[in-house]
């Protein structure tokens, strides 16, 4: 028997809910009762608040330059298509993945610390 997967609708508390595990991963934040309906998609908003006053967003961004300065040294030391830097780069994809749910900018990268080789 066949089980097909029907997609997530936009606007609902499924996709709401989606969004806050894609976003947050297992490390959402605490939210009180106050600030929470019931509801997902009314949640979303209170959880990046949290985030933002607790510092979380420049920590990762922070966390993110440190990790793009390491890929940048090993594809200079072994090359941009090498083992060694496929393996980093793999290691690398799940921050970059957040920065871009997160809105951080190769600027604000930059700003971290980034160096960015030169095109």
């Amino acid at each position: 028997m066949a089980t097909t997967m029907t997609p997530l609708q936009p606007g609902t508390e499924a996709a709401a809910q989606a969004a806050a595990f894609a976003i947050f991963g297992s490390d959402i934040p605490p939210i009180g009762p106050e600030d929470y309906s019931g509801s997902w998609r009314t949640a979303l908003h209170v959880m990046a608040e949290v985030w933002v006053g607790e510092g979380r967003f420049e920590r990762h961004a922070a966390r993110t330059a440190t990790a793009l300065n390491e890929l940048f040294a090993i594809q200079q030391r072994y090359g941009v298509g090498s083992p060694e830097t496929r393996a980093d780069s793999d290691k690398l994809q799940p921050l970059i993945d957040r920065c871009r749910h997160f809105g951080i900018t190769p600027a604000d990268l930059r700003r971290h610390g980034a160096r960015f080789p030169e095109s």
